[in-house]
Parts: structure tokens; C-alpha cells; sequence
């Protein structure tokens, strides 16, 4: 008698159970929110791919991407970065400071912000979307940098391989750049950059 009231159950589960043609003709008409795969850079509210300075773990891990955890010691400070791994193989660092993300970083040249401006722009279109921007560079700790800011949330980091070593014996403002300096990071903080 169990085998056949079970036989039974498992014959009524598939008699009910909608054809795979009726579920992708349920599946059409359903309604659906256009959800891009990845947003840009967006300086006023401090995000990079849809990612946002200010979350915790536990709102990063709740996005479902899939995540690398490492530790990293910068100017005599640890910090835990996570790499979030966005569609299409993009990837943003997540820099965390007391349980928040503090700074979202990447190097992928499919991120741009409002005015067209992303990882592979020339310092000439930087200069030319941000007129009140500055290209800054120097030697911090013994390692070299050459960022330009906007005193806005966002920070584009220059390729430093292009530019000649007297821009990192002091803080310079004056350095002799080429305009086709290219931005080779980008780099999104809680607050504004000076």
C-alpha cells in the first residue's frame, strides 16, 4: 500500500507541476526591474559599481558577489580589503576602517563617472571636465604618488611610470606632466579629497 500511494503522490506531483513552456511564458510576462550590471562612478554619494563607501561586511556580503578577503599594510596601518568580483570580471577593492568601507578602488576602465572619465582618460580631458582640479604628486613614505583631485570623493591615480622623477622629490603641483597622462586608478573615499 506504500508503494503505490507513494507511486500515486509522485504521478500528482507531476500532473500539477507546470510544462517548461508554461513556466517561461509565466516568466515573460512577469514584471522585471531593469537592474544594470554595474554602475559607474557616482563622486556625490561616495559609490564605484554600485558599491558605496559607508557599508558594512554584512551589507557587501548581502549584494551576493562573489568576494576575496585579505589584509594589507599601508603607511604603517593594517587594513582589511575585500575584492568584490562584479559581472563581466570587473573588480572593485573594498578598504574597510572600523567595520565600514572607507575607500572603493579599481583599475578597470569600464567605470566612468558623470562626465565620461575613467581609468585610460588623459590628463587633458581631467582637465578639461574638472578646470578647478589639480594634478598632485610627491613621495610619501618612500613610495611615490601622482593623483589628481577635484576636491570632490574621488581621486584618480596617474600613471606614475609616464612622468619624470624630480614630481616625486617634494609635493608638487607644478609637475612637468604631458597631457596625454593617462589615469591608471581610480579611487572613490568616504569624504572629499583636497
Amino acid at each position: 500500500m506504500k508503494i503505490i500511494s507513494g507511486g500515486a503522490w509522485v504521478l500528482m506531483l507531476v500532473a500539477c507541476s507546470p510544462a517548461p513552456s508554461d513556466v517561461l511564458d509565466v516568466a515573460k510576462h512577469a514584471p522585471t526591474e531593469a537592474v544594470p550590471l554595474f554602475a559607474g562612478i557616482d563622486a556625490s554619494s561616495g559609490s564605484l559599481g554600485g558599491l558605496r563607501t559607508g557599508m558594512t561586511k554584512d551589507q557587501l556580503f548581502a549584494t551576493g558577489h562573489p568576494l576575496i578577503e585579505r589584509s594589507v599594510m599601508q603607511e604603517g596601518d593594517e587594513y582589511v580589503v575585500m575584492d568584490v568580483s562584479l559581472p563581466g570580471g570587473l573588480v572593485v577593492e573594498c578598504w574597510f576602517d572600523d567595520g565600514r568601507i572607507e575607500r572603493l578602488r579599481t583599475i578597470a576602465e569600464e567605470f566612468e563617472d558623470e562626465k565620461g572619465i575613467g581609468v585610460g582618460s588623459t590628463l587633458a580631458a581631467l582637465k578639461a571636465a574638472y578646470p578647478d582640479g589639480r594634478l598632485v604628486t610627491g613621495s610619501e613614505d618612500g613610495k611615490h604618488y601622482a593623483n589628481f583631485v577635484n576636491r570632490s570623493k574621488v581621486v584618480f591615480e596617474m600613471d606614475m611610470a609616464a612622468l619624470p622623477q624630480a614630481c616625486f622629490h617634494d609635493e608638487s603641483t607644478g609637475c612637468d606632466a604631458r597631457p596625454d597622462l593617462r589615469v591608471h586608478g581610480v579611487v572613490v573615499h568616504s569624504g572629499p579629497s583636497s
